[in-house]
């Protein structure tokens, strides 16, 4: 089975958990490759895509959106997973489950707008105090914003074993070719 786990990354947290993905499920399943979604002509030749891209501003970015828009017919005829990586578990702690609710709902139904999706997960990634202006940043501290790597790498692996197993269990889908 060929697998690809194509990503969109601003700053690397996303790329570093697209490639952790991929070597995970290679592990059982062979075949996976981990590629830029920039990268990626044709996902022909691909059985499953997993997707994952960085949300800026409460949307993915917009290299991975062209991804999806781009690419709709060929993900339709095979199983799609997609990742969002968010600033949910830096929020300050009243914030940060009300804030990873409202951040999987509104990027799952944007996406499967595109594609239908087999899930969608959000995980939250690496925050730098660097990545803002020192008064936004001063604000954050004081109202308990976090700043680090907040990667569940747990989760993360949880969610990779899950999609790796129905893919062991799965015969390929009619639609989908390997040529």
């Amino acid at each position: 089975m060929t697998v690809l786990v194509a990503y969109a990354s601003a700053l690397g947290s996303t790329k570093e958990m697209a490639q952790h993905v991929a070597s995970r499920m290679a592990g059982v399943l062979g075949d996976v490759e981990c590629r830029a979604v920039a990268e990626i002509e044709s996902v022909t030749g691909y059985e499953a895509v997993v997707i994952g891209s960085a949300i800026h501003n409460q949307a993915w970015l917009p290299e991975a959106s062209l991804f999806l828009r781009r690419h709709a017919p060929g993900l339709a005829k095979r199983a799609v997973w997609a990742f969002s990586v968010g600033m949910a578990d830096a929020l300050p702690k009243p914030f940060r489950k009300r804030a990873a609710a409202f951040q999987q709902e509104r990027i799952a139904r944007v996406l499967s707008k595109e594609v239908p999706l087999r899930a969608h997960r959000v995980f939250s990634g690496v925050y730098r105090p660097s990545q803002m202006s020192a008064p936004l940043r001063a604000l954050f501290h004081l109202s308990g914003g976090r700043f680090g790597d907040l990667r569940d790498w747990a989760a993360i692996d949880a969610w990779t074993d899950q999609m790796t197993a129905q893919l062991a269990h799965t015969e390929p889908s009619p639609g989908s070719t390997t040529t």
